[in-house]
């Protein structure tokens, strides 16, 4: 892996789990009543995030893309679905928590895609690495 990929790996897994989670975080907020902004704020969710995300990433590498896109989505709902209900304690059932996390999936997985298919991405990562990026 060239570090121009490397440097659009990192921006594409750091993006997908900091957007996903904050969409999580204002549904919560929205329709469970559940404090703004908690999720966001707690190191262990974002960890959680970034680790499901960074699957994504590995799916990605592995596997042809259907079978990775559907594989990042299974792994987007269980994985923190079954860390926030036993390792977070939270007092949201478990159709609350499959619902916010089938929401996350879809949105990390969609960041996650989105950046590595943005121009202006690879440009950046181009600088960061080093090297010209495509030309204009």
């Amino acid at each position: 892996m060239s570090p121009r990929q490397f440097v659009i790996e990192v921006i594409a897994v750091v993006a997908g789990a900091v957007i996903g989670t904050l969409v999580v975080d204002l549904l919560s907020f929205v329709f469970a009543e559940n404090a703004a902004f908690t999720m966001l704020a707690s190191l262990g969710r974002l960890l959680v995030a970034l680790v499901t995300v960074g699957l994504f990433a590995f799916y990605y590498r592995s596997m042809p893309p259907t079978p990775a896109a559907l594989a990042s989505f299974f792994t987007g709902v269980g994985l923190p679905s079954v860390i926030e209900k036993f390792g977070f304690d939270t007092v949201f059932s478990w159709g609350t928590i499959l619902f916010l996390y089938a929401v996350f999936a879809l949105v990390a997985l969609s960041t996650y895609r989105f950046v590595h298919a943005n121009g202006t991405v690879r440009k950046v990562a181009a600088d960061v690495a080093g090297r010209d990026g495509p030309p204009s």
